[in-house]
Order: structure tokens, then sequence, then C-alpha cells
């Protein structure tokens, strides 16, 4: 997968963070939160990349399993993202709509 920037990661934690704040998780405690916090944050990107990985074909599929057996750099693996056709931005914009709906509609927070 493309390396997360700074500004991406940045992105991602100002999203979780809105995102809670919406939730209005009040009840718990700022260790709990923090926690949360911090598994939010692992789970969007895991989301995030799964969408990714789903917007390319199976032959994209085989060839980028091949780049990371054979040890790519992450150069070579961001000029295979880039060169891929796949609109990753779309994806990840609606990976992380998903994921703020299920949050936003679970349980997480409340007594």
């Amino acid at each position: 997968m493309p390396e997360i920037k700074p500004t991406q990661t940045r992105f991602i934690n100002t999203f979780v963070d809105k995102m809670m704040a919406d939730k209005g998780l009040g009840v718990m405690s700022a260790e709990q939160q923090e926690e949360l916090r911090k598994n939010l944050r692992v789970k969007v990107e895991e989301q995030i990349e799964q969408a990714m990985l789903r917007t390319l074909s199976d032959a994209q599929l085989l060839e980028l399993e091949k780049l990371v057996d054979n040890g790519a750099s992450d150069e070579e693996l961001d000029a295979f993202f880039e060169s891929s056709g796949a609109d990753f931005t779309k994806a990840a914009e609606q990976a992380m709509v998903e994921f703020r709906n299920a949050f936003l509609n679970s349980t997480v927070g409340e007594e």
C-alpha cells in the first residue's frame, strides 16, 4: 500500500477525533477515550487499505503480490499504485463514510 504521509495521518486523526466528538462519548473516561481513539485510527486505516485493494483488478492484485514478495521498495510500490489507474481517493472517501456511519450507529460509548 502507499505509505501513509504525515498530512494523511493528521487528516485521519482529525477524522477520528471529530467522529468521536459527534458520537458524544462523555460517559467514557479520558483513558478509555484515548484507547478507543487509537483503535479507531487503526481500524479506519485498515478499512481504507481494504477499499483501495478492492479497486484493483485481479491481475493488478497478482502483480502487487509479486512486488511485495520480491521486496519492492516504497518508491516502487508508490509507482505501482500511481500507474494503476484506480481512484484511490474515491475509495478512501467511501470507506471513511461507511466507517463513520457504522461507528455513529454503534453502541460504543453508551451505557
